[in-house]
């Protein structure tokens, strides 16, 4: 039952709220509830229509309820947000820093972390004027990719205030205004939440090796219009996918051969066809690799009989 912020996301013209609008909406109802709709646009600084949309989303998942009193959570909207394991503290309340900066903690999400760039550029993106990256690692906190730095004795409040256990991270995000600082590091933190391994996508959503069909056709279709309309396969590591020919996608819930052997290997795999409509011609299967792991795999089929793949061949010389 963890808080999954796409279901707030309606078909039709995206909503001006984000992500983090929807994990204020949850902290300031768990921790100050209830609260009423305007209180709630003041203090999430965003319109009372987008506000009076998602209480009408969190009521109808039974995760909110309302009163005369404001918008409460209920028990089930209490447990969903609790899952979620996103918390932050104002540092400069808490005299722990001269500027404005706002540490938030992503519980067991270390394993996702590379360097701490990625994270830091959309927190920045979301509004943070910068941002520091650390995990915990080895009974210490430490940036993702030097285990000597930073000093212990400076960062040893936030492993009491955050109970932080190894292979947790804290976003230390840095604004002009505790607002800026908060929605940058929640934003980079729920990012690291949201799914396991993951590209950056449309709309700021994620590619995750648990994307559906329907969540890749895109992408299918636009490598298939890429190499000329040659048959296009693809799927994710944990779901089915499809298969695109004359621009359209003909066929769903769709894997092979080639692109089972594709995820097992983690490696470009290169076949022959040897049944079914495409028998003889040769295959080319690509993984889609993030931090060593395959989260999905596209495959081309050569109808020219090898024409294409030859071409191919020759503009990377």
């Amino acid at each position: 039952m963890r808080l999954t912020f796409d279901t707030y996301v309606h078909e039709g013209p995206r909503p001006k709220y984000t992500h983090y609008h929807i994990w204020k909406c949850y902290t300031l109802l768990k921790n100050e509830g209830p609260m009423g709709r305007r209180t709630l646009a003041s203090r999430m600084n965003l319109g009372e229509g987008s506000v009076r949309s998602l209480l009408e989303r969190m009521t109808k998942e039974g995760c909110v309820q309302l009163s005369k009193r404001g918008a409460v959570l209920t028990p089930k909207g209490c447990d969903k947000f609790d899952e979620t394991d996103v918390r932050s503290i104002d540092l400069q309340l808490l005299g722990l820093s001269t500027g404005i900066n706002c540490a938030v903690l992503a519980k067991g999400t270390a394993k996702k972390i590379g360097t701490g760039i990625e994270e830091r550029d959309i927190a920045v993106s979301a509004g943070a004027k910068s941002a520091l990256v650390l995990v915990a690692r080895n009974g210490k906190i430490v940036f993702p990719d030097d285990d000597q730095f930073p000093d212990q004795d400076a960062v040893k409040p936030l492993k009491t205030l955050f109970n932080v256990e190894d292979g947790d991270v804290m976003i230390i995000g840095s604004g002009s205004s505790p607002e800026e600082a908060e929605k940058g590091a929640v934003t980079a933190a729920l990012e690291l939440i949201e799914g396991p391994d993951y590209n950056r996508l449309k709309d700021g959503r994620l590619f995750s090796d648990d994307y559906e069909e329907d969540d890749i056709k895109c992408i299918a279709l636009t490598i298939h219009e890429l190499v000329g309309r040659l048959p296009v396969t693809m799927r994710t590591k944990n779901h089915y996918g499809v298969r695109c020919e004359d621009g359209r996608i003909i066929e769903t819930n769709f894997t092979g051969p080639v692109l089972e052997e594709t995820l097992r290997k983690g490696r470009v795999v290169r076949r022959m066809s040897k049944a079914g409509k495409y028998r003889g011609c040769p295959v080319l299967a690509v993984p889609l690799i993030r931090n060593n792991k395959v989260i999905a795999v596209v495959g081309v089929f050569d109808t020219t009989r090898g024409s294409y793949f030859e071409w191919l061949g020759k503009i990377r010389k």
